[in-house]
C-alpha cells in the first residue's frame, strides 16, 4: 500500500500524517498476512497404567498435527500439540489441564480417560475450551456440557457385543468382574442388561483398582460352577486369568478393548490365550485409509502402535478438527469465540471419511460410524476376527 502525502504548509502535520498512515498500511498488510496460532493439549495415561490407550494417541495426535502443518496454507493458522500424563488417574486430570492452560493457553483438549473428561467439565466450560474425547463415547458423556465431543466408539455397543458371544455359546452362567472406573462399569452394564434380557444368570464383582490376587473371588465362582468369566479391567487382570488357570477353571474367558496391553499378557504368563474380546482394526474400518496411516505412523515413530484402534481413532478424532481449523481465517467471524465457532463447525460434520470409516457427529457431540467386532487373542500381541 503507498500514501502520498503533499505538503500544503505545515511540515510537522505532514510528518505525523505520513508516520500514521504508513503504521496504519502495515498493520492493515500484516494483519492480513499472517495467521495466528491454535494451541490443542492431549491428556491421556504415558506411564503406569493403559498405556496403550495413551502412547499411540498423543503419537497419532501428533502426527497429524505434523501433517497439517506441513501442508497448510499461509492463510491457515499453525497448530501446536502439548502432551501431558495422567497415568489413567481421574485425580490427575484437572492439574493437567490447569498446566497445559497456564502454559500453553490452550483453546481444545483431547481427554482419553471418561472420568477425567467428567472432572473437567466445570473448568472448559469456564474456559471456553472444547474438550474432546478420541478414545469413549458413552451415555454419560453425551450427557454433559456443549463443549465436549466424543469421537470414538460406543462403550455401550462395543461391550454388548460380548452378551450376544455368550448367548451364541449357549452359556448359562456368567461372572463379570470389574475394574471401579466408568468406562468398565458402563461395560459391565451394557453386557448385563443383555444377559439379564436373556434370562442368563449372572454376578458382578468390583475389585480395588490395585488389586492383584482374586484368589478368594476366584475360589467361590469356581464354587458356584460359572461357565464363563468376563473381565472388565486391565493388565491387573492378567493375575486373575493366570490364578484362574492354575485352579484349574476350564471355562473361556472374555475381555473388552484393552487386551493388548503387553503387561497383560506378561501378568497372565499366556493365559489370556483364547480369550474373545471386542476390538477394531482397519478391516473394521476403511482399510486403505487405514493402511497408510499406519505406514505413516511407523514410518515416523519405528514401530506400529501396540494397539491399533485407540491410535486410529485419535488420528480421526484430530484430523476432523484439523480440517475445520484449516477454514477458520475464510470462515470464522473476528467477533465471534473460538469455542462457538468450532463447536458449529463440528455439528456440522457429516460423512467424513476417516481411517475408522464414515464418521458423521450427533446433537449430543457423539460421533455416529465407527464400529467395533469380536476378537480373540490367539498369541502374544495377537488378535483375530471370530467368524460367527
Amino acid at each position: 500500500m503507498t500514501v502520498i502525502i503533499r505538503n500544503i504548509g505545515n511540515g510537522h502535520m505532514s510528518l505525523r500524517l505520513l508516520v500514521f498512515f504508513t503504521v496504519l498500511a502495515c498493520l492493515f498488510g500484516c494483519t492480513n498476512s499472517k495467521s495466528e496460532e491454535v494451541n490443542i493439549g492431549y491428556i491421556g495415561p504415558l506411564s503406569k497404567r493403559a498405556t496403550d490407550l495413551g502412547i499411540g494417541p498423543s503419537n497419532a495426535l501428533q502426527l497429524a498435527v505434523n501433517q497439517y502443518n506441513a501442508s497448510r496454507s499461509n492463510n491457515s493458522p499453525k497448530v501446536n500439540l502439548f502432551v501431558e500424563d495422567d497415568q489413567w488417574e481421574k485425580d490427575k486430570a484437572l492439574p493437567a489441564y490447569h498446566k497445559l492452560r497456564k502454559e500453553h493457553d490452550i483453546d481444545i483438549v483431547y481427554v482419553s480417560n471418561t472420568d477425567g473428561t467428567i472432572a473437567l467439565q466445570d473448568a472448559i466450560l469456564k474456559d471456553q475450551v472444547i474438550l474432546i474425547n478420541p478414545l469413549n463415547n458413552d451415555a454419560l458423556l453425551s450427557s454433559l456440557n456443549h463443549n465436549t465431543f466424543k469421537i470414538a466408539k460406543s462403550t455401550e455397543e462395543a461391550n454388548e457385543l460380548i452378551a450376544v458371544r455368550v448367548i451364541e455359546l449357549g452359556l448359562k452362567k456368567v461372572l463379570i468382574i470389574h475394574y471401579p472406573n466408568d468406562f468398565m462399569t458402563r461395560a459391565t452394564t451394557s453386557c448385563k442388561r443383555l444377559l439379564d434380557q436373556a434370562a442368563i444368570e449372572n454376578e458382578v464383582i468390583i475389585v480395588d483398582k490395585n488389586t492383584v490376587d482374586f484368589k478368594h473371588e476366584l475360589k467361590a465362582a469356581m464354587k458356584a460352577g460359572f461357565d464363563a468369566y468376563v473381565f472388565f479391567g486391565y493388565k491387573e487382570f492378567g493375575f486373575a486369568m493366570k490364578q484362574a488357570r492354575d485352579m484349574g477353571i476350564k471355562a473361556p474367558f472374555f475381555g473388552s478393548t484393552v487386551l493388548l496391553d503387553p503387561e497383560y499378557f506378561t501378568n497372565s504368563r499366556g493365559a489370556i490365550i483364547g480369550t474373545e474380546c471386542t476390538f477394531f482394526t482397519p478391516a473394521d474400518g476403511n482399510y486403505v485409509l487405514a493402511t497408510e496411516f499406519l505406514t505413516h505412523y511407523e514410518d515416523k515413530y519405528g514401530h506400529q502402535p501396540v494397539s491399533v484402534w485407540p491410535a486410529m481413532q485419535a488420528y480421526d478424532a484430530m484430523n476432523m478438527v484439523l480440517g475445520e481449523i484449516r477454514t477458520m481465517e475464510d470462515g470464522k467471524n473476528k467477533k465471534e469465540q473460538f469455542d462457538d465457532w468450532l463447536r458449529k463447525r463440528l455439528f456440522d460434520i457429516s460423512y467424513y471419511q476417516g481411517v475408522c470409516g464414515n464418521i458423521s457427529i450427533s446433537e449430543n457431540g457423539a460421533s455416529k460410524g465407527i464400529y467395533f467386532s469380536l476378537y480373540r487373542y490367539t498369541s502374544k500381541g495377537k488378535l483375530s476376527k471370530v467368524r460367527r
